[in-house]
């Protein structure tokens, strides 16, 4: 089990003999937010109703938006101005980034290197460049990067898209 990260190891029947089952509860994902503007507030309200995930920080360099969003956790986060005191930490294990588009690649490529999983907002990037050296960190790292894109997946999106492909709209 050599490289095996605790929450699998905690999915297998070992883990069973093994770990209490008190002990599995407590294996929450910690999630830090790096911008608290009015799209960052709506991941964090999303995220946190996931039973298995804990709002551990939040950061935006305007202090006002990072108490606002704060104050929506159910817990006490810690609050920061600089993203890069939220990927030092140890109990964060994945970053939500909705900062202004132009951090987006940055900040996701040093969550990345930090050993964090990412969710970022779009755009991911705002040339092909940028694009590439996001993909790069997260393969050499093995991390798992997801770019919101909900207005593509949303079932009226589906709704419409089937729609012009069954004709009913015109060609």
């Amino acid at each position: 089990m050599v490289g095996m990260r605790r929450r699998t190891f905690l999915k297998t029947p070992a883990a069973a003999a093994v770990v209490p089952a008190a002990a599995a509860p407590n294996d929450r994902i910690g999630i830090g937010l790096i911008g608290c503007g009015g799209m960052g507030r709506a991941d964090l309200t999303d995220f946190q109703k996931q039973p298995d995930v804990e709002i551990r920080a939040v950061c935006d360099v305007f202090r006002p938006s990072a108490e606002a969003a704060a104050r929506l956790c159910t817990g006490k986060p810690d609050i920061y101005s600089d993203f890069r005191r939220v990927l030092e930490r140890k109990d964060i294990d994945a970053v939500i980034v909705a900062t202004p588009d132009h951090w987006h690649p940055l900040i996701t490529v040093q969550a990345c290197e930090a050993g964090k999983d990412v969710y970022v907002e779009k755009p991911i990037s705002h040339n092909v460049r940028e694009g590439r050296l996001m993909v790069e960190a997260a393969r050499r790292r093995s991390r798992v990067v997801q770019v919101g894109i909900q207005q593509r997946s949303g079932a009226h999106f589906q709704r419409a898209v089937a729609a012009v492909h069954e004709g009913r709209i015109g060609k």
